[in-house]
């Protein structure tokens, strides 16, 4: 009987994750003239789950949601939604998905029904069908008894949920949500990101943020690019990995009094900075801070800050934002 090595198992179960995703970039790239705004960026997203594409500013998170949902194609490379080419067949698999831009454009002037009403019209719904429907998203983002307002008079969390019902309004598979908690204080915060997840259960959703506890709140999937390329991908446990003690320290023989705290071989001390106070970064999954104030008091130096990151935090914040170093 034939058998495959056991070497091609996980590059089977690869080839199986691709295929029963919904959405896949394959080595996608966009160039704007001379400027490569995406640079080869491969994933898949299945449904079920909510992947936040995290990254600074300029990092080239909308460019890449602008070409899954075909108002931009790719310079280079293939999205398939549903195994169907968006280059290929562009009506059909924009049919299969709702999105909501950065900054949520609405018609403040109108009201909230006429606008939802509009939305459903341009989307193609049979027209008997789209009282129920609206009533029915309404119910599931929250803004049931806001049907007869005024747009332009809602809040801001409101105005998010309304756009977010926009994005629904023909049922998509998948939701595409550009800086969707973008502007909104911690209570409208925690309100979005509950919808997100349970409207995850049966669709396939990408959000873009650069607010890594954004990312950590609402997503079971993590995408973080840079410069337009892929730096990281994977569940947010992944990602994080070990955690990091980041400590910044003033006084002497630093490095060589906290080396003597190792005992792990995945354990190390990375020690940062010509000035007086160091940056040191502790990589442990244990809980070296006690001992570590210990030592401060011994060798009499001036611990100014100290906090836990995981991994998933350095990662983020290892990326060089160019916006800021101009």
């Amino acid at each position: 009987m034939f058998s495959f090595p056991l070497t091609l198992f996980p590059f089977l179960l690869y080839i199986v994750y691709i295929m029963s995703a919904m959405v896949v970039l394959k080595n996608v790239s966009k160039n704007f003239d001379r400027v490569k705004a995406v640079d080869g960026l491969s994933f898949a997203i299945e449904k079920g789950d909510v992947t936040g594409l995290l990254g600074p500013n300029g990092a080239g998170k909308t460019t890449t949601m602008r070409m899954i949902t075909s108002y931009f194609f790719p310079t280079s490379g293939e999205i398939t939604i549903n195994g169907r080419s968006t280059q290929l067949h562009t009506q059909q698999t924009q049919k299969q998905i709702g999105y909501m831009p950065e900054n949520n454009p609405l018609y403040n002037d109108m009201i909230v029904f006429d606008f939802l009403s509009m939305t459903a019209k341009l989307q193609g719904l049979n027209s008997k069908k789209i009282i129920n429907r609206i009533k029915e998203v309404a119910d599931s983002v929250g803004i049931k008894d806001k049907l007869a307002s005024n747009i332009g008079e809602l809040s801001k969390g409101y105005k998010q949920r309304v756009g977010i019902a926009s994005a629904l309004i023909h049922n998509p598979q998948v939701l595409i949500l550009d800086e969707p908690t973008e502007g909104l204080d911690p209570n409208q915060r925690e309100d979005i990101r509950k919808l997100i997840k349970d409207l995850s259960k049966d669709k396939a959703i990408l959000i873009s943020t650069h607010v890594m506890q954004e990312v950590k709140a609402m997503c079971n999937k993590v995408i973080v690019i840079n410069d337009g390329k892929l730096i990281a991908q994977g569940t947010p446990e992944e990602l994080a990995g070990t955690k990091i003690l980041r400590i910044v320290i003033e006084g002497e023989k630093i490095k060589e009094s906290l080396e003597k705290l190792i005992e792990e071989k995945d354990e190390k001390i990375k020690v940062e900075g010509k000035a007086k106070a160091k940056t040191v970064f502790v990589y442990s999954n244990r809980e070296l801070r006690p001992e570590i104030s210990k030592i401060a008091s011994k060798q009499k130096w001036t611990i100014w800050e100290m906090q836990i990151q995981d991994g998933l935090e350095q990662v983020f914040h290892s990326i060089p934002n160019k916006h800021e170093s101009k």
